[in-house]
């Protein structure tokens, strides 16, 4: 008599796993597969050699509440299945974002916080009101179309196909969050196709060239009101650094080496530790040296120092916006034309991806095919 088969039982979507440390102790760690895709959360919580009653009741709680995270897990991915929206409190759009500003360090530089603000106040504009639980698949699709006929705030410009494409991503920083904090099931973003996303257009780097930057040094030294703000600028123009590194430079970062003087600095955006030799010229515009742990430059408030820029630019007959990311743009571009490789550049201004300082590349290609275009119109 054949034996009959049993029904075999499905497979749980989030399966609870450990990996064991150095130490002995067992990490905790979620193993999802669902629609084909897997991903792992590790848990932070511990398993610990049982040598004691007090370590068996340890471990017990602990495994209580990791499989209780599991249960939460599996049920946002059945409910987002079922089109079951999750419990998101309630908690409108705006104030969520805001929460997700104040956990990530990485949402706190001057350029996230604006951009972060200038979603809220577009999505005010496309859904007044809107609730964190009320941006769906539907919503994403709608905000994109908004997006790429809005215009800027307090504009009559339409926004620039860069801005769209940075509006709808930070919109899906602010999802992904939501999902792992299990107030959403998934991230709606993800169900957009190719047509219905904002692609990303090809970068470009606005930078001054040799000529623009002798212009702008002539007009801030004749200019009294041009300080430490302005001569940091210039500073970053022949190092690279980002305004939140030049802000925060110390004289202790600036070391003396027998081959001159470099830069020492864990940079704020990547916490990734770069050196950068000084150039003579670069040396030459760092004021009074102060004690190791002051500050190297003063700044009043970056905008009052953006606006001081694009003044000075202007009587320099400069028609570029003049920023700090335009000082680093600068660099990396003056290196590139000067021969330098581009992993030496990659590793000077702190990238973290060659192809990010391949734009560069492409900038100095296009200025050289247009310089042997100069040629055709000689004949």
């Amino acid at each position: 008599m054949k034996k009959s088969k049993q029904s075999s039982k499905p497979k749980e979507p989030v399966r609870l796993r450990a990996k064991r440390l150095a130490n002995g102790n067992r990490s905790l760690y979620l193993d999802t597969y669902y629609e084909g895709k897997r991903s792992y959360e590790f848990l932070r919580l511990y398993l610990i050699p049982e040598k004691t009653d007090s370590d068996k009741a340890l471990n017990v709680a602990v495994l209580k509440a990791a499989n209780a995270i599991k249960a939460k897990r599996i049920l946002a991915l059945v409910s987002g299945k079922a089109d079951i929206k999750l419990d998101c409190e309630d908690i409108s759009a705006a104030d969520w974002v805001g929460k997700i500003m104040e956990k990530k360090t990485g949402l706190r530089s001057h350029s996230s916080i604006s951009l972060m603000q200038r979603l809220i106040k577009h999505l005010a504009i496309h859904m007044p009101n809107l609730l964190l639980k009320d941006i769906d698949r539907s919503f994403c699709v709608g905000f994109a179309d908004y997006l790429r006929s809005a215009n800027a705030l307090n504009s009559k410009k339409a926004l620039s196909p860069a801005t769209q494409y940075e509006l709808l991503n930070a919109l899906s920083i602010i999802l992904n969050e939501a999902v792992r904090e299990g107030m959403m099931a998934r991230n709606p973003m993800c169900l957009l196709n190719a047509s219905e996303r904002i692609k990303k257009p090809e970068s470009a780097r606005e930078y001054l060239t040799l000529e623009e930057i002798r212009r702008f040094i002539n007009v801030s030294e004749k200019n009294i009101s041009a300080g430490d703000d302005v001569a940091a600028f210039l500073f970053c123009c022949f190092c690279g650094l980002r305004y939140s590194d030049v802000a925060a430079l110390k004289w202790e970062n600036i070391v003396d080496t027998p081959g001159g003087k470099e830069i020492r600095i864990n940079m704020k955006k990547t916490k990734r530790q770069i050196v950068i030799p000084l150039s003579t010229q670069a040396s030459s515009l760092l004021p009074a040296k102060g004690e190791p742990t002051d500050c190297v430059f003063s700044f009043p408030s970056y905008s009052v120092t953006l606006r001081k820029l694009r003044k000075l630019a202007a009587a320099a007959g400069i028609k570029k916006n003049v920023t700090f990311h335009v000082s680093r743009h600068t660099f990396a571009t003056m290196m590139l034309t000067a021969g330098a490789d581009l992993y030496t550049i990659s590793k000077l201004v702190g990238h973290t991806d060659i192809r990010t300082t391949q734009i560069y590349s492409k900038v100095v290609d296009r200025k050289k095919r247009e310089a042997i275009a100069l040629l055709d119109t000689l004949f």
